[in-house]
């Protein structure tokens, strides 16, 4: 893989594009409506190839890849194009705020064998994959219940920016803890398999002055028998990232600000304490991003696909569902 455009120089495309001219892409793209993100890809990380309309950018020249970093209900619109013309596609979680279109994009990627990966960078984080390796391991004995929570103050994510403003408290963008926060799904999905069935309260509780909810928090019956408490919120005054994993032989905590994992031995009485440092969640992003070009130059399949991020997607529409009715909505 040579070359791609980023398509949204919002922070967090800005982002991918030091992370993948890191890991050698030198040839690297962007769009976006807005002229001063424009103006600042360029001076920030020396983008010059730079447009307001990334179909015109996609008729002018190949791409290998196409990363879609707008606000979320603008996501199917640009995969679709880039689709269509033949790049592979690394879309920003959650792949889209609503179902339509996705259909279309799923036959595209088939049909021409493209690589679309579905960006849940949690799972790439050192001290999540030790978690994961530890519940595989068996080591909690079979797990009986497990609590997820990410907790964040919206008006602290963009401190340089209003947060009204900021497309995380629109509806219409896509904004909102359900979606934006749903690396916890992913996370949860990923240890755990599938979910058969959602019980959900979606709102917005506090004054903050947005459109989106500021808390979602399920209930989930996993297919496997373990039960699920995911909440999420952009209320917490004091960042909060972390689970708790309730097995028949232990109980396992993980922190993924500060990078720990902590696990109790029901048999010895004893807690073991791993520590993998408060920066270590950042390497996600360079590991994620190797993991990307990879997939793309051996033609393999991603370790998060869009099927997977479909699978979430639906999960969070059956919790938006369930809010709203007042039911528990199988899956």
């Amino acid at each position: 893989m040579e070359s791609m455009l980023i398509v949204g120089l919002g922070s967090i495309g800005r982002r991918h594009a030091r992370v993948f001219r890191a890991a050698g892409i030198r040839n690297i793209a962007g769009a976006d409506l807005r002229e001063d993100r424009r103006a600042q890809a360029q001076r920030e990380i020396g983008i010059t190839d730079l447009g307001a309309d990334y179909r015109e950018m996609l008729k002018r020249q190949k791409f290998d890849a196409v990363l879609v970093t707008l606000p979320t209900a603008y996501h199917m619109a640009v995969a679709h194009a880039a689709a269509e013309a033949g790049c592979n596609l690394f879309i920003e979680k959650p792949v889209a705020a609503v179902s339509d279109g996705l259909d279309e994009v799923e036959r595209l990627v088939a049909k021409r064998g493209l690589v679309a990966y579905t960006a849940y960078c949690y799972r790439f984080a050192p001290s999540a994959e030790r978690m994961k390796e530890i519940v595989d391991s068996g080591r909690l004995g079979r797990i009986l219940c497990a609590r997820l929570k990410i907790s964040t103050y919206l008006p602290d994510w963009h401190p340089w920016e209003d947060y009204r403003s900021f497309y995380m408290a629109r509806l219409d963008q896509g904004g909102g803890a359900r979606l934006d926060e749903s690396h916890g799904i992913d996370l949860l999905r990923w240890m755990f398999g599938e979910v058969k069935s959602v019980y959900a309260l979606v709102d917005k509780v506090s004054d903050l002055e947005i459109e989106a909810d500021d808390l979602a928090t399920m209930i989930l019956r996993f297919k496997s028998g373990v039960v699920g408490e995911a909440h999420f919120d952009l209320l917490g005054r004091a960042a909060r990232v972390d689970a708790e994993l309730i097995g028949a032989n232990g109980t396992l905590l993980w922190d993924r600000i500060s990078g720990k994992i902590e696990v109790y031995d029901a048999a010895t009485k004893k807690w073991d304490v791993e520590d993998f440092g408060r920066d270590s969640f950042v390497t996600c992003y360079d590991r994620q991003a190797a993991h990307f070009i990879e997939c793309v130059r051996a033609r393999s399949t991603p370790r998060i696909t869009l099927a997977d991020g479909r699978k979430t997607l639906d999960l969070l529409t059956a919790a938006l569902e369930s809010s709203k009715s007042g039911r528990v909505v199988e899956l």
